[in-house]
């Protein structure tokens, strides 16, 4: 039995995929920046699809199944993450399809991780996030019901980005929004979309901006506002939810102090 200080939410704005057929794993390989020849069945990872130039288009998470991947994806993203996936299958032995299946969460509003849940499995991103499961009906854990907002605001404390409203595609590196930290790029597996930018980068070793958890003194400011730092722009807000949000800030501003639309933004400590 799980604790009570745990909670139960639905994640009604993820969509789960099925990719099967005998190319399944050469063709993912080829394309996504996670290695999935690797992971054991029943495991989950993070990964993304990359733009050519090396930016962000989709992040995901695959699910390793006895004869096919399940990709836990953003909602309103899926059918074109279909087509585009179906665009790079060519003549591979590959069926993508989206499936009926529902994804929940168990997780801590103090980022503690969760205690192992049947059907569910480690947010590979951090440990905070807690657990999630995919399930053709409702699980009963017998646990308290938080809505997705609730949720989201967890994840934002974290400074764990996730979708296209806040990583925009095909406009943003993955590398400056933490994907790497978030455990999504494998940088021994050889080829995948966009490799020899983000290598390059990330063998160089320095970003000018990182993504960062902020606090803000008053629940205000709309993605993309600057955040500023003395009369220089030192950053931009990405997502917000009450007071709680994520920014990407300069290098060189961390240290300062930071204002948003005049209002004090603090940076969270990391969780």
């Amino acid at each position: 039995m799980l604790g009570m200080g745990i909670f139960h939410s639905l994640l009604t704005d993820r969509a789960v995929l099925r990719i099967s057929g005998h190319d399944r794993v050469d063709f993912l390989q080829n394309l996504v920046t996670q290695n999935v020849a690797q992971p054991p069945n029943g495991s989950c990872v993070m990964a993304a699809l990359l733009t050519p130039q090396g930016k962000m288009l989709y992040d995901f998470f695959i699910f390793v199944e006895d004869n096919s991947f399940l990709l836990d994806c953003d909602r309103d993203s899926a059918a074109a993450l279909i087509k585009k996936l179906n665009l790079y299958k060519l003549r591979a032995a590959v069926t993508i399809a989206e499936t009926d299946l529902t994804m929940h969460a168990l997780w801590q509003a103090d980022g503690l991780p969760c205690p192992p849940q049947a059907g569910f499995y480690e947010d590979p991103r951090a440990e905070g996030l807690g657990l999630r499961g995919f399930f053709e009906t409702a699980p009963d854990t017998k646990l308290p019901v938080k809505p997705l907002d609730d949720w989201h605001m967890n994840r934002l404390k974290l400074g764990v980005p996730q979708g296209p409203l806040e990583m925009p595609p095909g406009t943003v590196f993955p590398l400056e929004y933490g994907m790497a930290e978030r455990h999504a790029i494998d940088f021994q597996k050889g080829c995948f979309v966009g490799q020899e930018v983000t290598s390059r980068t990330h063998r160089k070793g320095r970003l000018r901006k990182k993504l960062h958890a902020i606090t803000l003194a008053a629940a205000d400011g709309q993605q993309g506002d600057a955040l500023m730092a003395g009369d220089r722009i030192g950053g931009e807000l990405v997502a917000r939810r009450a007071q709680c949000g994520l920014a990407l800030i300069r290098e060189d501003a961390v240290a300062e102090k930071l204002t948003l639309n005049g209002a004090a933004v603090e940076i969270s400590a990391p969780q």
